[in-house]
Protein backbone atom coordinates (compact mmCIF):
# COMPACT_ATOMS: atom_id res chain seq x y z
CA UNK A 1 0.00 0.00 0.00
CA UNK A 2 1.36 3.40 -0.93
CA UNK A 3 1.43 6.39 1.37
CA UNK A 4 -1.77 8.27 2.13
CA UNK A 5 -0.77 11.79 1.22
CA UNK A 6 -3.61 13.96 2.43
CA UNK A 7 -0.92 15.38 4.68
CA UNK A 8 0.04 17.07 1.42
CA UNK A 9 -2.83 19.47 2.01
CA UNK A 10 -1.02 20.74 5.11
CA UNK A 11 1.96 21.66 2.95
CA UNK A 12 -0.31 23.20 0.34
CA UNK A 13 -1.88 25.48 2.95
CA UNK A 14 1.57 26.57 4.09
CA UNK A 15 2.66 27.18 0.53
CA UNK A 16 -0.01 29.86 0.13
CA UNK A 17 1.46 31.90 3.00
CA UNK A 18 3.18 35.12 1.76
CA UNK A 19 6.91 34.72 1.38
CA UNK A 20 9.82 36.64 -0.12
CA UNK A 21 10.79 33.35 -1.79
CA UNK A 22 7.71 33.47 -4.06
CA UNK A 23 8.69 32.57 -7.62
CA UNK A 24 7.37 31.71 -10.43
CA UNK A 25 6.67 4.63 -15.47
CA UNK A 26 9.05 4.86 -15.91
CA UNK A 27 10.58 3.23 -18.91
CA UNK A 28 11.65 6.10 -21.11
CA UNK A 29 14.26 7.22 -23.62
CA UNK A 30 17.79 7.45 -22.26
CA UNK A 31 18.16 11.00 -23.57
CA UNK A 32 15.13 12.32 -21.63
CA UNK A 33 15.68 15.69 -19.92
CA UNK A 34 14.30 16.95 -16.63
CA UNK A 35 11.37 19.29 -17.08
CA UNK A 36 13.02 22.06 -15.02
CA UNK A 37 16.83 22.04 -14.68
CA UNK A 38 18.28 22.67 -11.26
CA UNK A 39 20.02 25.83 -12.51
CA UNK A 40 16.61 27.29 -13.28
CA UNK A 41 15.43 26.28 -9.81
CA UNK A 42 18.14 28.50 -8.34
CA UNK A 43 17.20 31.41 -10.55
CA UNK A 44 13.55 31.05 -9.50
CA UNK A 45 14.28 31.70 -5.84
CA UNK A 46 16.13 28.73 -4.39
CA UNK A 47 18.97 31.02 -3.28
CA UNK A 48 17.02 32.72 -0.47
CA UNK A 49 18.94 33.66 2.66
CA UNK A 50 18.02 32.48 6.14
CA UNK A 51 17.65 36.09 7.22
CA UNK A 52 14.92 36.62 4.63
CA UNK A 53 13.03 33.52 5.79
CA UNK A 54 13.15 34.35 9.51
CA UNK A 55 10.85 37.33 9.29
CA UNK A 56 8.31 38.40 11.88
CA UNK A 57 5.94 39.29 9.04
CA UNK A 58 6.05 35.65 7.90
CA UNK A 59 5.73 33.41 11.00
CA UNK A 60 4.69 30.37 8.91
CA UNK A 61 7.97 30.48 7.00
CA UNK A 62 9.81 30.81 10.31
CA UNK A 63 8.07 27.69 11.63
CA UNK A 64 8.83 25.74 8.49
CA UNK A 65 12.49 26.72 8.59
CA UNK A 66 12.70 25.40 12.16
CA UNK A 67 12.01 21.83 10.97
CA UNK A 68 15.08 19.55 10.97
CA UNK A 69 16.95 20.11 7.70
CA UNK A 70 20.70 19.61 7.71
CA UNK A 71 23.34 17.58 5.93
CA UNK A 72 21.05 17.32 2.91
CA UNK A 73 18.09 15.86 4.84
CA UNK A 74 14.71 17.45 5.56
CA UNK A 75 12.23 15.92 8.03
CA UNK A 76 8.56 16.92 7.69
CA UNK A 77 6.08 15.51 10.27
CA UNK A 78 2.55 15.58 8.82
CA UNK A 79 -0.96 14.50 9.75
CA UNK A 80 -2.51 12.03 7.30
CA UNK A 81 -6.13 11.36 6.45
CA UNK A 82 -7.61 9.50 3.49
CA UNK A 83 -10.88 7.99 2.41
CA UNK A 84 -12.05 6.07 -0.62
CA UNK A 85 -15.03 4.01 -1.65
CA UNK A 86 -13.52 0.55 -1.14
CA UNK A 87 -11.58 1.03 2.08
CA UNK A 88 -13.33 3.73 4.11
CA UNK A 89 -11.26 6.25 6.05
CA UNK A 90 -7.68 6.16 7.28
CA UNK A 91 -6.26 8.58 9.86
CA UNK A 92 -2.85 9.00 11.41
CA UNK A 93 0.47 10.57 10.57
CA UNK A 94 3.56 10.24 8.43
CA UNK A 95 7.04 11.74 8.42
CA UNK A 96 8.66 12.15 5.00
CA UNK A 97 12.44 12.37 5.22
CA UNK A 98 13.81 13.93 2.02
CA UNK A 99 17.44 13.76 0.95
CA UNK A 100 18.75 16.27 -1.59
CA UNK A 101 21.88 15.99 -3.71
CA UNK A 102 24.47 18.65 -4.50
CA UNK A 103 22.20 20.11 -7.20
CA UNK A 104 19.34 20.57 -4.74
CA UNK A 105 17.25 17.79 -6.29
CA UNK A 106 15.50 15.25 -4.06
CA UNK A 107 17.01 11.85 -4.88
CA UNK A 108 15.87 9.77 -1.89
CA UNK A 109 12.80 9.70 0.34
CA UNK A 110 12.06 7.56 3.40
CA UNK A 111 8.54 7.68 4.84
CA UNK A 112 7.54 5.92 8.06
CA UNK A 113 3.78 6.00 8.61
CA UNK A 114 1.10 5.11 11.15
CA UNK A 115 -2.61 4.94 10.30
CA UNK A 116 -5.83 3.65 11.78
CA UNK A 117 -8.68 2.11 9.79
CA UNK A 118 -11.91 0.84 11.42
CA UNK A 119 -11.71 -2.45 9.52
CA UNK A 120 -7.96 -3.11 9.47
CA UNK A 121 -7.21 -1.59 12.88
CA UNK A 122 -3.75 -0.19 13.62
CA UNK A 123 -1.56 -0.04 10.54
CA UNK A 124 2.10 0.83 10.03
CA UNK A 125 4.33 1.05 6.98
CA UNK A 126 7.89 1.85 5.97
CA UNK A 127 8.37 3.24 2.46
CA UNK A 128 11.63 4.01 0.68
CA UNK A 129 12.07 5.67 -2.72
CA UNK A 130 15.33 6.18 -4.61
CA UNK A 131 15.78 8.38 -7.69
CA UNK A 132 19.47 8.30 -8.69
CA UNK A 133 18.47 9.80 -12.06
CA UNK A 134 15.54 10.21 -14.41
CA UNK A 135 16.56 6.84 -15.92
CA UNK A 136 16.95 4.84 -12.71
CA UNK A 137 14.50 4.30 -9.84
CA UNK A 138 13.98 1.86 -7.02
CA UNK A 139 11.58 1.42 -4.12
CA UNK A 140 10.96 -0.79 -1.10
CA UNK A 141 7.65 -0.86 0.80
CA UNK A 142 6.58 -2.93 3.79
CA UNK A 143 3.24 -2.62 5.57
CA UNK A 144 1.38 -4.44 8.32
CA UNK A 145 -2.19 -4.08 9.57
CA UNK A 146 -3.79 -5.78 12.54
CA UNK A 147 -6.26 -7.54 10.26
CA UNK A 148 -5.11 -9.03 6.96
CA UNK A 149 -3.78 -5.91 5.17
CA UNK A 150 -0.08 -6.81 4.95
CA UNK A 151 2.63 -7.01 2.33
CA UNK A 152 5.96 -6.07 0.79
CA UNK A 153 6.77 -4.47 -2.56
CA UNK A 154 10.28 -4.25 -4.03
CA UNK A 155 11.10 -2.72 -7.39
CA UNK A 156 13.99 -1.54 -9.55
CA UNK A 157 14.01 0.08 -13.02
CA UNK A 158 16.87 1.35 -15.15
CA UNK A 159 16.25 2.50 -18.72
CA UNK A 160 19.87 3.41 -19.47
CA UNK A 161 21.99 0.32 -18.78
CA UNK A 162 25.27 -0.41 -20.53
CA UNK A 163 27.43 1.61 -22.86
CA UNK A 164 25.48 4.54 -24.21
CA UNK A 165 22.47 3.59 -22.06
CA UNK A 166 21.06 1.33 -24.75
CA UNK A 167 19.51 -1.38 -22.58
CA UNK A 168 16.56 -1.59 -20.17
CA UNK A 169 16.31 -3.71 -17.04
CA UNK A 170 13.53 -3.91 -14.47
CA UNK A 171 12.46 -6.25 -11.68
CA UNK A 172 9.45 -6.28 -9.33
CA UNK A 173 8.53 -8.53 -6.42
CA UNK A 174 5.24 -8.07 -4.59
CA UNK A 175 3.53 -10.23 -1.97
CA UNK A 176 0.43 -8.97 -0.20
CA UNK A 177 -3.01 -9.58 1.28
CA UNK A 178 -5.68 -7.08 0.23
CA UNK A 179 -8.91 -7.60 2.22
CA UNK A 180 -10.79 -4.79 0.42
CA UNK A 181 -11.01 -6.34 -3.07
CA UNK A 182 -14.40 -6.10 -4.84
CA UNK A 183 -16.30 -7.97 -7.54
CA UNK A 184 -19.64 -6.81 -9.02
CA UNK A 185 -19.99 -9.24 -11.91
CA UNK A 186 -18.98 -8.87 -15.55
CA UNK A 187 -19.81 -6.12 -17.98
CA UNK A 188 -20.82 -2.46 -17.92
CA UNK A 189 -24.35 -2.90 -16.57
CA UNK A 190 -23.45 -4.18 -13.10
CA UNK A 191 -25.03 -2.25 -10.23
CA UNK A 192 -23.96 -1.49 -6.69
CA UNK A 193 -26.45 -4.03 -5.32
CA UNK A 194 -24.25 -6.78 -6.82
CA UNK A 195 -21.17 -5.71 -4.86
CA UNK A 196 -19.20 -8.46 -3.11
CA UNK A 197 -15.95 -8.47 -1.13
CA UNK A 198 -12.99 -10.85 -1.01
CA UNK A 199 -9.39 -10.95 0.19
CA UNK A 200 -6.86 -11.26 -2.58
CA UNK A 201 -3.66 -13.05 -1.51
CA UNK A 202 -1.08 -12.51 -4.22
CA UNK A 203 2.53 -13.14 -5.14
CA UNK A 204 3.77 -11.31 -8.24
CA UNK A 205 7.22 -11.59 -9.80
CA UNK A 206 7.96 -9.59 -12.95
CA UNK A 207 11.20 -9.33 -14.95
CA UNK A 208 11.76 -7.03 -17.92
CA UNK A 209 14.68 -6.68 -20.35
CA UNK A 210 14.75 -4.42 -23.38
CA UNK A 211 16.78 -2.51 -25.93
CA UNK A 212 16.49 0.96 -27.44
CA UNK A 213 16.11 0.52 -31.21
CA UNK A 214 16.25 4.31 -31.63
CA UNK A 215 16.45 7.12 -29.03
CA UNK A 216 12.62 7.09 -28.89
CA UNK A 217 11.66 3.48 -29.66
CA UNK A 218 12.21 0.49 -27.36
CA UNK A 219 11.48 -3.23 -27.56
CA UNK A 220 11.04 -5.15 -24.30
CA UNK A 221 10.48 -8.75 -23.22
CA UNK A 222 8.61 -9.44 -19.98
CA UNK A 223 8.17 -12.59 -17.93
CA UNK A 224 5.71 -12.56 -15.04
CA UNK A 225 4.39 -15.05 -12.52
CA UNK A 226 1.25 -14.29 -10.53
CA UNK A 227 -0.10 -16.59 -7.83
CA UNK A 228 -3.57 -15.59 -6.58
CA UNK A 229 -5.77 -17.03 -3.86
CA UNK A 230 -9.30 -15.77 -3.16
CA UNK A 231 -10.33 -15.77 0.51
CA UNK A 232 -13.12 -14.22 2.57
CA UNK A 233 -13.09 -10.43 2.70
CA UNK A 234 -13.14 -8.03 5.62
CA UNK A 235 -16.38 -6.10 4.89
CA UNK A 236 -19.05 -7.71 7.06
CA UNK A 237 -21.86 -5.75 5.41
CA UNK A 238 -21.13 -7.28 1.98
CA UNK A 239 -21.62 -10.88 0.81
CA UNK A 240 -18.50 -12.87 0.02
CA UNK A 241 -17.53 -13.15 -3.64
CA UNK A 242 -17.16 -16.94 -3.47
CA UNK A 243 -20.64 -17.27 -1.94
CA UNK A 244 -22.45 -15.08 -4.47
CA UNK A 245 -20.38 -16.01 -7.55
CA UNK A 246 -19.16 -19.57 -6.88
CA UNK A 247 -18.65 -20.46 -10.56
CA UNK A 248 -16.72 -17.49 -11.95
CA UNK A 249 -13.34 -18.25 -13.54
CA UNK A 250 -10.48 -17.90 -11.05
CA UNK A 251 -12.52 -18.17 -7.85
CA UNK A 252 -10.46 -21.24 -6.90
CA UNK A 253 -7.25 -19.27 -7.43
CA UNK A 254 -4.76 -19.17 -10.27
CA UNK A 255 -1.07 -19.54 -11.03
CA UNK A 256 -0.51 -17.38 -14.09
CA UNK A 257 2.65 -17.47 -16.18
CA UNK A 258 2.84 -14.66 -18.74
CA UNK A 259 5.21 -13.99 -21.64
CA UNK A 260 4.98 -10.45 -22.98
CA UNK A 261 6.42 -8.39 -25.84
CA UNK A 262 6.19 -4.60 -25.64
CA UNK A 263 6.91 -1.95 -28.25
CA UNK A 264 7.20 1.53 -26.74
CA UNK A 265 7.52 4.94 -28.40
CA UNK A 266 8.37 7.74 -25.98
CA UNK A 267 9.29 11.37 -26.69
CA UNK A 268 8.38 12.79 -23.27
CA UNK A 269 10.86 15.25 -21.79
CA UNK A 270 10.79 13.50 -18.38
CA UNK A 271 9.69 10.09 -17.16
CA UNK A 272 8.59 11.27 -13.71
CA UNK A 273 7.13 14.72 -14.44
CA UNK A 274 6.48 15.00 -18.19
CA UNK A 275 5.50 18.39 -19.58
CA UNK A 276 5.54 17.68 -23.32
CA UNK A 277 5.85 14.86 -25.81
CA UNK A 278 4.07 11.62 -26.66
CA UNK A 279 3.96 8.09 -25.24
CA UNK A 280 2.61 4.99 -26.99
CA UNK A 281 2.86 1.54 -25.40
CA UNK A 282 1.74 -1.61 -27.21
CA UNK A 283 1.77 -4.90 -25.27
CA UNK A 284 1.03 -8.40 -26.54
CA UNK A 285 1.12 -11.17 -23.94
CA UNK A 286 0.53 -14.92 -23.94
CA UNK A 287 -0.68 -16.33 -20.60
CA UNK A 288 -1.14 -19.76 -19.07
CA UNK A 289 -3.01 -20.74 -15.91
CA UNK A 290 -0.98 -23.50 -14.26
CA UNK A 291 -3.54 -24.15 -11.51
CA UNK A 292 -4.39 -27.90 -11.38
CA UNK A 293 -7.64 -28.83 -13.16
CA UNK A 294 -8.01 -25.30 -14.57
CA UNK A 295 -5.40 -25.22 -17.32
CA UNK A 296 -6.18 -22.45 -19.74
CA UNK A 297 -4.44 -20.23 -22.24
CA UNK A 298 -5.32 -16.76 -23.40
CA UNK A 299 -3.95 -13.67 -25.06
CA UNK A 300 -3.76 -10.20 -23.52
CA UNK A 301 -3.32 -6.96 -25.49
CA UNK A 302 -2.94 -3.35 -24.31
CA UNK A 303 -2.65 -0.10 -26.27
CA UNK A 304 -1.87 2.95 -24.11
CA UNK A 305 -1.39 6.28 -25.94
CA UNK A 306 -0.75 9.64 -24.23
CA UNK A 307 -0.05 13.18 -25.42
CA UNK A 308 1.32 16.09 -23.34
CA UNK A 309 0.76 19.59 -24.77
CA UNK A 310 2.14 22.63 -22.88
CA UNK A 311 0.49 26.03 -23.46
CA UNK A 312 -0.14 29.42 -21.82
CA UNK A 313 3.59 30.09 -21.45
CA UNK A 314 4.08 26.53 -20.13
CA UNK A 315 1.93 27.25 -17.07
CA UNK A 316 -0.67 24.76 -18.28
CA UNK A 317 -0.30 21.24 -19.70
CA UNK A 318 -3.14 19.49 -21.50
CA UNK A 319 -2.87 15.71 -21.16
CA UNK A 320 -4.93 13.23 -23.17
CA UNK A 321 -4.87 9.46 -22.91
CA UNK A 322 -6.52 6.64 -24.84
CA UNK A 323 -6.42 3.10 -23.49
CA UNK A 324 -7.63 -0.18 -24.94
CA UNK A 325 -7.23 -3.51 -23.14
CA UNK A 326 -8.55 -6.92 -24.08
CA UNK A 327 -8.20 -10.63 -23.32
CA UNK A 328 -8.77 -13.24 -26.00
CA UNK A 329 -9.24 -17.00 -25.97
CA UNK A 330 -11.28 -19.45 -23.93
CA UNK A 331 -11.56 -23.22 -24.15
CA UNK A 332 -14.39 -25.61 -23.40
CA UNK A 333 -13.91 -28.97 -21.71
CA UNK A 334 -16.64 -31.51 -20.95
CA UNK A 335 -19.35 -28.92 -21.43
CA UNK A 336 -17.73 -26.43 -19.06
CA UNK A 337 -16.23 -23.14 -20.29
CA UNK A 338 -12.88 -22.48 -18.67
CA UNK A 339 -12.54 -18.72 -18.87
CA UNK A 340 -9.85 -16.23 -18.02
CA UNK A 341 -9.64 -15.60 -14.22
CA UNK A 342 -11.75 -12.56 -13.41
CA UNK A 343 -8.78 -10.67 -11.89
CA UNK A 344 -6.83 -11.18 -15.15
CA UNK A 345 -9.51 -9.58 -17.33
CA UNK A 346 -9.74 -5.93 -18.39
CA UNK A 347 -10.64 -3.68 -15.45
CA UNK A 348 -11.78 -0.07 -14.99
CA UNK A 349 -12.04 1.81 -11.71
CA UNK A 350 -9.33 3.16 -9.46
CA UNK A 351 -6.86 6.00 -9.23
CA UNK A 352 -5.50 5.69 -12.78
CA UNK A 353 -8.59 4.86 -14.87
CA UNK A 354 -12.15 5.83 -13.80
CA UNK A 355 -11.45 7.83 -10.65
CA UNK A 356 -15.08 8.10 -9.49
CA UNK A 357 -15.13 4.34 -8.85
CA UNK A 358 -13.28 1.96 -6.58
CA UNK A 359 -10.63 -0.42 -7.90
CA UNK A 360 -12.10 -3.30 -9.88
CA UNK A 361 -15.53 -1.70 -10.25
CA UNK A 362 -16.01 -2.83 -13.88
CA UNK A 363 -14.54 -6.05 -15.33
CA UNK A 364 -14.91 -7.44 -18.84
CA UNK A 365 -13.10 -9.14 -21.68
CA UNK A 366 -12.30 -5.70 -23.11
CA UNK A 367 -12.14 -2.11 -21.87
CA UNK A 368 -11.83 1.27 -23.59
CA UNK A 369 -10.92 4.45 -21.73
CA UNK A 370 -10.28 8.14 -22.44
CA UNK A 371 -8.73 10.50 -19.87
CA UNK A 372 -8.62 14.28 -20.41
CA UNK A 373 -6.79 16.43 -17.87
CA UNK A 374 -5.59 20.05 -17.68
CA UNK A 375 -2.63 20.52 -15.31
CA UNK A 376 -2.41 24.14 -14.19
CA UNK A 377 0.55 25.44 -12.21
CA UNK A 378 -0.85 27.77 -9.54
CA UNK A 379 2.22 28.22 -7.34
CA UNK A 380 6.01 27.73 -7.49
CA UNK A 381 8.01 28.10 -4.31
CA UNK A 382 11.26 26.95 -2.75
CA UNK A 383 10.67 25.43 0.68
CA UNK A 384 12.72 23.18 2.94
CA UNK A 385 15.52 23.72 0.43
CA UNK A 386 13.56 21.95 -2.35
CA UNK A 387 11.65 23.20 -5.38
CA UNK A 388 7.92 22.73 -4.67
CA UNK A 389 5.12 23.32 -7.17
CA UNK A 390 1.34 23.21 -6.69
CA UNK A 391 -0.94 22.13 -9.55
CA UNK A 392 -4.70 22.24 -10.01
CA UNK A 393 -5.96 19.58 -12.43
CA UNK A 394 -9.61 19.44 -13.60
CA UNK A 395 -10.24 16.17 -15.45
CA UNK A 396 -12.78 13.97 -17.20
CA UNK A 397 -12.55 10.17 -17.39
CA UNK A 398 -14.73 8.26 -19.89
CA UNK A 399 -14.75 4.47 -20.04
CA UNK A 400 -16.62 1.27 -20.82
CA UNK A 401 -16.05 -2.48 -20.46
CA UNK A 402 -17.76 -5.28 -22.34
CA UNK A 403 -18.04 -9.03 -22.79
CA UNK A 404 -18.24 -9.18 -26.58
CA UNK A 405 -16.77 -7.43 -29.60
CA UNK A 406 -17.43 -3.69 -29.87
CA UNK A 407 -19.34 -4.20 -33.14
CA UNK A 408 -21.68 -6.77 -31.64
CA UNK A 409 -22.56 -4.63 -28.63
CA UNK A 410 -25.41 -2.38 -29.82
CA UNK A 411 -25.70 -0.80 -26.35
CA UNK A 412 -22.10 0.43 -26.33
CA UNK A 413 -22.86 4.15 -26.04
CA UNK A 414 -25.65 3.69 -23.49
CA UNK A 415 -23.34 2.21 -20.88
CA UNK A 416 -20.34 4.52 -21.06
CA UNK A 417 -19.31 5.80 -17.61
CA UNK A 418 -18.32 9.45 -17.06
CA UNK A 419 -16.10 10.56 -14.21
CA UNK A 420 -15.51 14.34 -13.95
CA UNK A 421 -13.40 15.69 -11.12
CA UNK A 422 -10.49 17.81 -9.97
CA UNK A 423 -7.01 16.97 -8.70
CA UNK A 424 -4.57 18.80 -6.45
CA UNK A 425 -0.90 17.94 -7.03
CA UNK A 426 2.16 18.85 -4.98
CA UNK A 427 5.39 18.42 -6.96
CA UNK A 428 8.84 18.21 -5.41
CA UNK A 429 10.96 18.79 -8.51
CA UNK A 430 12.27 16.78 -10.25
CA UNK A 431 11.13 13.44 -8.80
CA UNK A 432 8.13 13.37 -6.42
CA UNK A 433 4.42 13.93 -7.13
CA UNK A 434 1.86 13.80 -4.34
CA UNK A 435 -1.77 13.92 -5.44
CA UNK A 436 -5.32 14.26 -4.18
CA UNK A 437 -8.07 13.51 -6.75
CA UNK A 438 -11.81 13.95 -6.20
CA UNK A 439 -14.28 12.60 -8.78
CA UNK A 440 -18.01 11.99 -9.15
CA UNK A 441 -19.78 9.24 -11.09
CA UNK A 442 -22.94 7.15 -11.17
CA UNK A 443 -22.02 5.48 -7.84
CA UNK A 444 -21.41 8.85 -6.15
CA UNK A 445 -18.24 10.68 -5.12
CA UNK A 446 -14.83 9.12 -4.60
CA UNK A 447 -11.40 10.30 -3.43
CA UNK A 448 -7.91 8.98 -4.15
CA UNK A 449 -4.65 10.15 -2.64
CA UNK A 450 -1.19 8.84 -3.34
CA UNK A 451 2.06 9.30 -5.18
CA UNK A 452 2.83 9.88 -8.88
CA UNK A 453 0.66 11.08 -11.71
CA UNK A 454 -2.27 8.83 -12.70
CA UNK A 455 -0.84 8.74 -16.26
Amino acid sequence: MLIYWVGILTIQALLFAPSPADAEEVYGPPNAQQSIPSTQDKEDGADVSTKELIDLDHPVEHALKSLPAKSGYTVIPLPAFATNRNEGYWAGGLTPILKTNSKGDTDEMFVPQYLYNPRVGHYGSLNYFGYPSDREQYHAFAWFGQRLDQGIDLGYKNVGVGGGGRYILAADLTAFKNPFARFFGFGSRTIEAQETNYTSRELLVKLTAGIWLTPDLALMLTERYRNVRVDDGIIDSLPGTAQRFPAIPGIEGAKVLGHGLTLRYDTRDSQLMPTKGAYVNLLAEFNQNLQPHEENQWGHAVLDARQYIPHSSDQMIFVSRMLFEGVFGQIERRGTTLGVPFYEQATLGGEDTLRAFGRGRYIGSWAVLANLEERVTVLNKTMFGVNAHLELAPFLDIGRVGQSSVKADHLFYRHVQFSPGVGFRLLIKPTIVGRFDVAYGSDGANVFVGLDYPF
